[in-house]
């Protein structure tokens, strides 16, 4: 997942840099936005992303294909206790199939012990047979003994179903078995790519996660092992800390539904491919199953920016201060600026002092960049035709 996101971040930053280079105005030299360069990875800074207090535990429920369905008892976001009624068989067409396949055992039963009673018939006729008859008596004698084994085999398969169909008699309705939430109910059993799904989904209570989604265009932005700051939506004083565990790219959903809770602050994706991805949470205490949170990339202890730029526009002194070349008033000047952590899959720095989100820098080009030198928004890439 990390070097997915790596290559990606390598090439949009080299598409950035040699813009950088060889874009200029009428002297000036192009810059650019700091907050834009922090977001490259396709999460910016003070991103936010809706959450859901998920269970790390699913319980699915399944019903007999072959019963039919009487009543249901629940419904989606419902809270059930173990014991909780779910769903109940028609106990009506149960009982039928029950007399049904009583009957048929019976038949198989009756048709054994024929079989056995010709079988003694036969071996003792074959043994008062002369020589010419035997062969015939032998053949009625194996014949009648296949079919005894096939019926024995059926009766055994019959048993099984009358055994299945006293135990669903028995427990005509469904119970849950653990203490959650009902997830989904799947009433025509298939997935929109015809998967099968259970018929009930209960997220069990106890162990908690939260589950956020990602857009299309922010792949990469979040990956396994990123620290995430769980928020409250109704107090801001309330924060929980976690740990991405899983970005689920194997299940994407579609689109932006009535189900999908996810969204961030500069949220560009209405519609395409959403995945989902999980935080493990340092401590559960005070969440509740089903509860909505913001989460965000934690930036460490609070005191950064927040920024991170590529080490490409990080400039060295001889005395191995670090600096970039900042716009100011419209022209350039050299700026110091504090580094913090080195993201080293990203090759990018987190700045600690001397720059901002709302700061516009330029690449290091030593044959442009000088102190006052103008500056310019605009790029401009010229390019030989190769036509005289």
């Amino acid at each position: 997942m990390k070097l997915k996101r790596s290559l990606a971040l390598c090439l949009i930053l080299a598409l950035a840099v040699s813009l950088a280079a060889c874009s200029s105005k009428e002297g000036a030299v192009y810059v650019q936005s700091v907050e834009e360069l922090s977001k490259v990875g396709g999460i910016a800074p003070g991103d936010r992303f809706a959450g859901m207090v998920v269970s790390e535990n699913v319980t699915e429920i399944q019903k007999d294909s072959d019963k039919t369905i009487e009543e249901l008892y629940v419904k989606s976001g419902d809270d059930v206790k173990a014991g909780d009624k779910l769903f109940s068989y028609d106990v009506e067409e149960l009982q039928l199939t029950l007399d049904k396949q009583r009957l048929e055992k019976e038949q198989l039963e009756a048709s054994i012990e024929n079989y056995k009673s010709q079988i003694e018939e036969l071996e003792k006729q074959y043994k008062r047979a002369g020589t010419r008859d035997k062969l015939q008596y032998a053949v009625q004698i194996q014949t009648n003994q296949v079919d005894q084994k096939e019926a024995e085999l059926n009766l055994k398969t019959k048993e099984a179903e009358v055994k299945k169909s006293e135990e669903l008699l028995e427990n005509a309705t469904v119970v849950s078995p653990v203490d959650g939430r009902i997830q989904e109910i799947s009433e025509n059993g298939t997935d929109n790519y015809g998967n099968p799904l259970p018929y009930i989904t209960i997220q069990q209570a106890g162990a908690y996660r939260v589950k956020g989604v990602l857009g299309e265009l922010q792949r990469g932005g979040i990956v396994e092992g990123d620290r995430i700051r769980i928020l409250s939506r109704v107090d801001a004083n309330k924060v929980w800390m976690g740990t991405v565990t899983l970005v689920d790219y194997e299940n994407p959903t579609q689109g932006n539904g009535k189900n999908d809770f996810s969204y961030s602050s500069s949220d560009e994706m209405t519609s395409g491919s959403r995945y989902p991805f999980y935080v493990e949470l340092d401590t559960s205490e005070g969440l509740l199953l089903g509860q909505h949170m913001y989460l965000e990339l934690d930036t460490g202890d609070g005191e950064t920016t927040g920024l991170s730029i590529s080490g490409a526009f990080i400039a060295y002194d001889d005395d191995g201060t670090t600096y970039v070349w900042a716009e100011n008033g419209r022209k350039l000047e050299k700026r110091t600026v504090t580094l913090g952590e080195y993201n080293m899959m990203q090759d990018t720095y987190e700045i600690l002092e001397g720059l901002t989100g709302e700061d516009f820098i330029a690449f290091p080009d030593p044959e442009s960049c000088a102190p006052g030198v103008p500056t310019t928004h605009t790029e401009t890439v010229t390019q030989e035709s190769g036509v005289d």
